[in-house]
């Protein structure tokens, strides 16, 4: 799997030369890319490939969705009979996806819900998953196989998987969670998300979308 940083960032930030610790390094990479993605409640690596995900539409004009890095291979079909089969697909100018032009706030966005248009409605039934979407879902992204193209990344986001991948590395030199000493005695590590790791990754975290 791709990770939010690559493990010569990190040496660099470390000041390391030699490769003795790069196991232990790229550990601290691989769960500081879990924890990140988990905080915010995303998948910032977006899948090579398509695959379908179920969704509920929160209301008959629009239905939230993960992240969808890209329209390319996207198909969306619902359960108009709730029989379990989504036998009715959707064409591309029965939907909007949103945002709109790929963008939120002036920077790339995925795409997170679709609206209904042209007279047409969600299914819906009592919180039943009635909507099925085949999309590559995550960040909009630039992935090729191995790996990610960082410039598609916010930078925000992959200067806070620098900061959580450095904390993570030093905490096995923390024993029983101590820091280090401050001016007010002992500092101790008492979270796993290091605070401007959080703070750099606030305009990103999302709330979670309802699925099957």
């Amino acid at each position: 799997m791709a990770d939010l940083v690559e493990l010569s960032e990190i040496k660099e930030v470390l000041g390391i030369a030699d490769s003795v610790d790069d196991d232990r390094i790229q550990h601290s990479i691989d769960a500081a890319t879990t924890l990140i993605q988990a905080y915010c409640g995303r998948q910032f690596l977006a899948d090579d490939d398509v695959s379908a995900r179920l969704f509920v539409a929160s209301s008959p004009w629009i239905v939230h969705v993960d992240d969808i890095s890209t329209d390319t291979g996207l198909i969306v079909r619902t359960d108009e009979d709730e029989d379990g089969v989504f036998e009715t697909t959707w064409s591309a100018s029965d939907y909007q996806l949103e945002p709109l032009n790929h963008r939120l706030s002036g920077q790339p966005w995925p795409f997170t819900s679709l609206r209904a248009v042209n007279v047409r409605e969600w299914p819906r039934d009592y919180g039943r998953a009635l909507v099925q979407v085949t999309a590559r879902w995550g960040w909009n992204l630039a992935a090729t196989p191995g790996g990610i193209i960082h410039e598609e990344l916010p930078r925000a986001v992959r200067e806070a998987a620098k900061i959580q991948t450095v904390s993570l590395y030093k905490s096995a030199d923390a024993p029983l969670g101590i820091a280090g000493f401050g001016d007010i005695g002992i500092m101790r590590l008492r979270q796993a998300m290091h605070p401007v790791a959080m703070a750099l990754l606030a305009p990103y975290r999302k709330d979670p979308v309802q699925v099957a």
